[in-house]
């Protein structure tokens, strides 16, 4: 069990009672009880084998707090909210209406844009800080000019329909990922990374998995909060029970949780992925995700904000465009 500083509360202990005791969350252990107050806690992400009360869960809801359950790779299982949570129907409306006209065309291009616009910073970033070895360095610079051409060559396509654009950004996106994952497989030193395969059981795709499994937790917390259909994406296609439009607003996202995954597993060796450490291991890496990704800092819109602050006002702008009320959408970007 962690409380982290910004109010996520994990719960990775297997046989734990949560209940509650006042305006307090009782958690009782084998070995120890511990009380928290209520109003300290923003949500409640449950991967363990735990039980809850039905009084606590009602408490937290009327609190505005989630309670997520995960499989212990983070994967969502289920959310408990607040049955008023995004109680207003005109966003859903809105999002509705742009996926037939050109403002849906429009937010899956600046959705992939900004999601190239970090990957390519972090490909500079990582040439940058390998200057000491002028090959390597020289390779990864070459991979971002490759993509860089890219993506100035994206930014000036035109789609007539939103069915058009995901055709061609299915196909631009294969392009940039060749790049890309070329570039972080040289930057894993002493990893062996046969590249991206989200159904690999390496320790680079499986801390990958772990991590986007978490983002994309956050990003459909903030979509039901601005009341808009997780399910309704843009680029991702509509199946029953895919949260498309997490998905898609979580890839500008992507490339900022890889630059942590590397800096995560450059502090440890893959000894720390044998089949006796892996659980550690990973219930390790989702702490530092909210400890540190999530605490983490980046400018956005003129501001040093929080990485969860920066989701916050991101969807928030995203319903503004929806609204008419901005020109365009500011996807977050991470310096190089």
């Amino acid at each position: 069990m962690k409380l982290t500083e910004y109010g996520h509360l994990l719960i990775d202990d297997f046989g734990a009672t949560l209940r509650k005791k006042k305006k307090r969350i009782l958690i009782v252990t084998n070995d120890k009880k511990e009380e928290i107050p209520i109003k300290s806690v923003r949500d409640v992400i449950i991967s363990g084998k735990v039980s809850i009360s039905s009084e606590l869960l009602k408490a937290l809801a009327e609190a505005g707090v989630d309670v997520l359950f995960t499989t212990p790779m983070g994967k969502p299982v289920a959310r408990v909210v607040n049955a008023k949570l995004g109680g207003t129907a005109s966003n859903r409306v809105e999002q509705y209406k742009s996926l037939e006209d050109a403002r849906g065309v429009r937010i899956a291009k600046f959705i992939i844009a900004g999601k190239t616009r970090n990957q390519m910073s972090n490909v500079r970033y990582y040439s940058k800080s390998r200057r000491m070895n002028e090959e390597l360095s020289t390779k990864l610079y070459e991979i971002y000019e490759a993509i860089k051409r890219r993506y100035e060559a994206f930014l000036d396509e035109d789609f007539e329909d939103l069915e058009a654009a995901r055709k061609r950004i299915l196909a631009y996106e294969g392009e940039v990922a060749n790049y890309y994952w070329d570039a972080i497989k040289l930057s894993l030193d002493g990893w062996s990374f046969p590249g991206r395969e989200q159904k690999s059981q390496d320790p680079v795709n499986l801390s990958l998995n772990v991590c986007y499994n978490l983002l994309s937790n956050q990003i459909w917390k903030y979509t039901l909060k601005f009341g808009l259909d997780p399910f309704a994406g843009y680029i991702h296609v509509e199946r029953p029970g895919k949260l498309s439009l997490v998905f898609d607003l979580m890839e500008p996202f992507r490339p900022m949780v890889d630059r942590f995954v590397v800096s995560f597993l450059k502090k440890i060796s893959p000894a720390y992925f044998s089949e006796k450490a892996k659980s550690n291991t990973i219930v390790t890496l989702r702490n530092q995700f909210f400890s540190d990704f999530m605490q983490s800092r980046i400018d956005y819109k003129g501001r040093k904000m929080r990485m969860e602050t920066v989701m916050f006002y991101y969807l928030q702008e995203f319903v503004s465009f929806l609204k008419g009320n901005r020109e365009s959408l500011t996807t977050p970007y991470i310096q190089w």
